[in-house]
């Protein structure tokens, strides 16, 4: 694994061997990333999913690093964010199950209009989340033919639920080196239904928004999610992590 930090070695030894047939193509990805690239392209393959590491091609891994890369050279608020966070919530490809779309660089073409030239990224989320139902043409709506739609199958569509809204947003953001993660709940306390939101990493924490944003940390469910049982995982407040933690939560 040459120019990839040691601390990687062991995870891509793992990784390679579950990846079977397709290790070629995850061998190629790392081989090619440049320099300045590959301890985030060592990042994606040593975490990633098993169905990922099967099936992803290196032309895919390679194209979503080089776009990730360029809007943390693009954007200050991205080149100043910490390599973990960068790492993890800005560089992956997908949020949860979803089909793994090529997304990056169309959101990248979507979006940079909205994100440059603003002075804070505060201002970028804001710029992007008051046009985004505009710019993809998708709205809410429970007809969707699956919760976890991928960015493009919802544009197709035309429209999502909750998670399928919170997945574009959230790409949206990342496209343009805004850290963004998956955030919900699978059931509220009072057993009226779940929902999933996004969350940027702002000043140094985690801020919620939605799709049709109001303001940071400011939304209908507030209330529901302060009932949050603490001792029933069901009614558990989860947060969305391209590193496996261990904990599933399934929107």
């Amino acid at each position: 694994y040459s120019g990839v930090p040691k601390f990687y070695h062991t995870l891509l030894d793992s990784a390679m061997a579950k990846a079977g047939a397709n290790s070629a193509e995850l061998q190629k990805a790392l081989a090619e990333a440049p320099k300045e690239q590959k301890e985030g392209m060592a990042y994606l393959i040593s975490y990633m999913p098993k169905r990922d590491l099967t099936t992803l091609s290196a032309a895919f891994l390679l194209e979503n690093t080089d776009l990730a890369y360029k809007a943390r050279a693009k954007y200050k608020w991205c080149a100043e964010l910490p390599d973990s966070v960068f790492f993890n919530e800005v560089l992956p490809y997908a949020s949860i199950s979803e089909t793994r779309d090529a997304w990056r660089k169309d959101y990248f073409e979507r979006f940079a209009k909205y994100a440059d030239g603003q002075p804070s990224m505060v201002d970028a989320i804001f710029a992007i989340a008051r046009k985004i139902n505009k710019e993809v043409e998708v709205e809410y709506n429970t007809k969707r033919s699956k919760v976890d739609l991928s960015p493009l199958e919802a544009m197709k569509e035309h429209m999502a639920t909750c998670t399928g809204l919170s997945i574009i947003l959230t790409d949206a953001f990342r496209a343009v080196g805004i850290p963004s993660r998956l955030a919900g709940t699978a059931m509220w306390t009072n057993f009226k239904g779940n929902h999933t939101w996004s969350e940027v990493w702002v000043d140094k924490k985690w801020q919620f928004i939605e799709f049709y944003p109001d303001t940071l940390d400011k939304s209908w469910f507030v209330a529901d999610a302060g009932k949050a049982d603490p001792d029933n995982p069901l009614h558990w407040i989860y947060a969305v992590s391209y590193k496996p933690t261990n904990l599933y939560y399934y929107p």
